[in-house]
């Protein structure tokens, strides 16, 4: 109701103006004879290097426009009177050009006055509307409530510029909270608390800012769009944004804002800019592992190492979602439309993300799930501190393939088959030829004789130019590689898989199931369709698992086998080792392996030296957990040295 009354006078105050002014400028003025003057002269042009008006300051004038608009435009007493006083104006001059005879210069004047005001008004008028605030919230009942969530609950205006500590996280943990942790320090950080009946709660919490702030932070990423240009993609993303020149474009803005709030808000403008906009604090949380979105009006789900699954404080509006989901495609440099609307790819960090866009696919809009990996890849300590796996298998499996021997790992989804086969590819000698074939980047080496290689997909209809896994590994074949690393195998790569395995190349790849058995189905019927006589070159099978203690996650070996065919064709694997969950251990399960007497008969090893061999491979384990967490490379060098 009030917004239709503001609306009526806004265009009669309007009208009224033009009307006066219009009518008295053509009774009073006619028009002239000639169209110049005897007495006038021609204009002389202007000197390019000449400057006018020193002083002036367009950016300067614009900001002091725009503070004089968010005041009209403020939901409190002041924002009221200034925009009461602005529609008087307007209606005063308006009705002097109307209804009073005066000067030509006079009139004039009423009638830019008249314009302004009514423009003026105008703009307040839809600045109150985008924001709903006509009224101040007192008299309406009810507080203003900000979109960046506040840790005090506190009424926005006015913020309180206290410098955050990074020593100690602000305010105190209520008996509600079960946890709290700086993310980015001293600007954003977690707690995770009781809601109500909802449960526990992941909420992010950043510094509070003002409407004054929030218009400021739009003009900057106004004025930062049209002048930022990445000349150099390989720059750390942080680094793409110089903070003094942030800083500058600020203050031109407001003069008198404290460095305080030029560094809060310069957080906000790369956490925008450069970052993943509300996500940025979730991508930075190394304590989690996935992110997802179902749809808009939803809230973002995540999924903690030490609590399961939770919600977040995370919302997205659909028109909110769509464009989110698009800035996601552009950053793992992919297209995603209406006529496209399903992308898997890798962001910039490295981690797995799958969109879908629009109600095309999802039914509840746009949606979204990323999945995070370390930053360091996983080794074999990481392994065995986790209870994925013991000293002795590993050091089986370090045995194995360091003498060439074949392995596939198999498990479900997010049972960590590829952090695995990455974890056990530092048992590949340090100068041997590995090429890896990938759907999306995530196998991680310091070998430097290891070529990296993935697919791609062309979305455009009509268009040669896909690259398959099948593609990836038949051009593999012809680089003579002595190891060769498939992400997954799926299809028809399984076979020529195979028959590298048959012709002497030693490889590590993944399969989706659940036990080796069904990993052999799998693979032995449609669509892959692998003859069993060509299991014959497959050494090793190991079975991996995610399980669900409680609220944690996690993961075990469940079994290793080898694999035997007899002359029969029938695929026989023979169990090694294996989980006893009562005892959270793995026993052998062996007296005699097919895979250690291979190895022992080439190098022309006798039973002990063989368990020599072992023994020290274990020691080695036991020794390192022991010591500094060595780097990726380190441990790379250790282990090629202790091979040799």
């Amino acid at each position: 109701m009030i917004q239709d009354i503001l609306v009526i006078v806004s265009c009669m105050f309007t009208l009224i103006g033009l009307n006066g002014i219009f009518t008295n400028l053509k009774n009073r003025i006619s028009p002239p004879k000639d169209p110049l003057p005897p007495d006038a002269t021609l204009p002389l042009p202007e000197d390019p290097h000449k400057k006018e008006f020193p002083g002036f300051n367009a950016r300067a004038v614009k900001a002091a426009s725009e503070q004089f608009l968010v005041i009209l435009a403020e939901p409190s007493w002041q924002g009221v009177a200034a925009f009461a006083t602005a529609i008087a104006t307007a209606l005063v001059a308006g009705l002097i050009a109307l209804f009073i005879d005066l000067p030509d210069p006079v009139l004039a004047a009423l009638g830019l006055v008249s314009l302004a005001a009514t423009g003026l008004s105008a703009e307040t008028l839809r600045r109150r509307s985008i924001a709903g605030s006509w009224l101040p919230p007192d008299i309406l009942g009810k507080k203003e409530v900000t979109a960046v969530p506040v840790p005090d609950k506190r009424p926005e205006p006015p913020v309180p510029e206290v410098e955050l500590s990074p020593a100690e996280l602000p305010g105190t943990a209520s008996l509600a909270t079960l946890e709290r942790y700086w993310v980015f320090e001293p600007y954003a950080y977690i707690r995770i608390e009781r809601v109500s009946n909802e449960g526990f709660t992941y909420i992010v919490v950043e510094p509070p800012i003002s409407l004054k702030e929030k218009t400021i932070l739009m003009e900057t990423y106004a004025h930062l769009r049209d002048i930022i240009i990445y000349d150099d993609v390989e720059k750390k993303k942080d680094e793409r944004i110089d903070p003094v020149a942030v800083a500058k474009i600020i203050r031109e803005f407001d003069p008198d804002i404290t460095e305080d709030r030029v560094a809060i808000l310069t957080y906000y403008i790369k956490r925008d800019l450069t970052g993943y906009g509300p996500l940025d604090v979730l991508m930075r949380d190394p304590a989690l592992e996935d992110l997802s979105c179902n749809g808009h009006d939803l809230p973002v789900f995540i999924f903690h190492r030490a609590y399961g699954s939770l919600p977040t404080s995370i919302h997205f509006s659909e028109a909110e979602l769509n464009q989110f989901v698009l800035k996601l495609a552009q950053k793992a440099n992919k297209q995603i439309s209406l006529s496209n609307p399903m992308v898997d790819a890798t962001l910039p960090n490295g981690a797995r993300v799958q969109i879908t866009y629009s109600e095309v696919v999802s039914t509840k809009g746009s949606s979204f799930t990323i999945r995070k990996f370390r930053a360091e890849p996983m080794t074999p300590l990481d392994l065995i501190r986790y209870g994925t796996y013991n000293a002795e298998i590993l050091a089986f499996l370090w045995l194995a393939i360091e003498h060439r021997k074949s392995l596939l790992v198999v498990g479900g989804t997010a049972s960590g088959k590829t952090s695995m086969m990455n974890a056990v590819s530092l048992f590949i000698p340090q100068n041997a030829k590995i090429v890896s074939l990938e759907d999306t980047r995530e196998i991680q080496l310091p070998h430097k004789n290891w070529l990296p290689t993935q697919t791609r997909e062309i979305a455009a209809e009509g268009l040669k130019g896909d690259i398959d896994l099948f593609s990836l590994l038949k051009a593999c074949m012809r680089q003579r590689p002595e190891y060769i690393i498939v992400g997954e195998v799926r299809g028809k790569e399984a076979q020529t898989l195979f028959q590298a395995m048959n012709s002497g190349h030693s490889t590590l790849s993944t399969i989706h199931a659940g036990s080796v058995y069904e990993a052999i189905n799998r693979l032995t019927h449609d669509p892959i369709n692998v003859p069993p006589v060509m299991f014959q070159a497959l050494d090793l099978v190991v079975v991996q698992s995610i399980y669900t203690l409680g609220k944690t996650r996690i993961r075990r070996c469940l079994s290793i086998h080898e694999i035997e065919v007899d002359k029969h064709g029938e695929i026989n694997p023979i169990l090694l080792y294996d989980w006893d969950i009562q005892k959270d251990t793995f026993p052998k399960r062996y007296e005699k392996s097919k895979v250690l007497t291979e190895i022992s008969f080439h190098c022309g090893w006798d039973e002990l030296e063989l368990e020599h061999q072992l023994k020290k491979r274990e020691e080695f384990f036991s020794w390192a957990l022991e010591v500094e967490p060595p780097s990726l490379r380190d441990l790379a060098n250790a282990i090629h040295d202790m091979g040799d």
